[in-house]
């Protein structure tokens, strides 16, 4: 039964929806949530007595937990659950999508790392950019010192006054932002473990170069002890904020790799990528 056209605001994405009918389930026009009606019945379509839990994705219908197929897919780079009901034209307009397994699915739920995964990405990203920041000051004063101070006839070169400082402080800057790009991995699910690992052995090749430049650029002459003072305090700082966040990530990323291992083993799956994204 239609009536005059009214509009609501769509409580999924605020966008307006134009009640069409009263009786049906109305479509968002933007993110194509279904809205009942104002005098639509809250029951199963095929269960009038039973009240609905879901409403299909197809065509519509309000459906109970009996009536209900769930899947997921992936649209536009995100994971997207379809609900359909068992009408074999809604079954087969839902076939792009793979069936959910809903019992894998509550197993394998990491609702628990939230907080940790939070931390641990503030953390490691905090500190990367105190490298990042460690690497620009430390090659302007490394500049510094080469062409207004004295302590230039302890720096080497090869051809050119500094050029040897420049090479090497690129190459840290490099290493620091490679380090940044790899802190930020350790908030996704699948590769915390890996990037955890990767990110500590980084952060120990960043330190080490940092050190062994100190000491080729003889930083233990300095006539003023300030600036290496300095430098050894934010490289401390932020050295200890990446190692905390990398075996954070470490420890969080291996609970959640036994924590699907113990799901598919429970549930005799196999060991599939695609499953493990369900």
């Amino acid at each position: 039964m239609s009536s005059a056209h009214s509009m609501i605001m769509c409580p999924v994405c605020g966008g307006q929806v134009i009640i069409e009918n009263t009786d049906k389930v109305n479509l968002c026009s933007y993110c194509a949530s279904p809205i009942l009606g104002p005098d639509q019945s809250r029951n199963c379509t095929n269960h009038p007595d039973i009240l609905a839990t879901e409403v299909c994705h197809v065509c519509g219908d309000l459906i109970c937990g009996e009536c209900t197929e769930k899947r997921v897919g992936d649209y536009g780079g995100k994971l997207l659950t379809i609900v359909n009901c068992s009408k074999e034209s809604c079954i087969a307009a839902s076939e792009w999508a793979r069936p959910l397994n809903e019992e894998y699915q509550s197993l394998a739920n990491m609702d628990w790392a939230d907080k940790s995964d939070n931390f641990i990405l503030r953390i490691t990203g905090i500190g990367a950019v105190v490298m990042m920041v460690f690497e620009l000051v430390f090659i302007l004063g490394m500049l510094y010192l080469q062409y207004f101070t004295s302590h230039s006839a302890l720096l080497p070169k090869i051809l050119f006054s500094g050029d040897i400082v420049i090479i090497l402080m690129v190459l840290g800057n490099i290493l620091a932002a490679i380090l940044l790009q790899t802190s930020l991995q350790v908030y996704v699910h699948e590769r915390q473990l890996v990037s955890g690992a990767i990110l500590l052995v980084m952060l120990i090749v960043e330190v080490a170069y940092l050190l062994w430049r100190g000491l080729y650029f003889n930083l233990l002459f300095l006539e003023d002890p300030l600036f290496l003072t300095v430098l050894l305090l934010a490289l401390l700082f932020g050295t200890l904020l990446v190692f905390v966040g990398s075996l954070g990530a470490i420890y969080v990323g291996n609970k959640k790799r036994v924590q699907m291992k113990n799901a598919r083993k429970q549930l005799n799956l196999s060991i599939q990528h695609e499953i493990e994204r369900l």
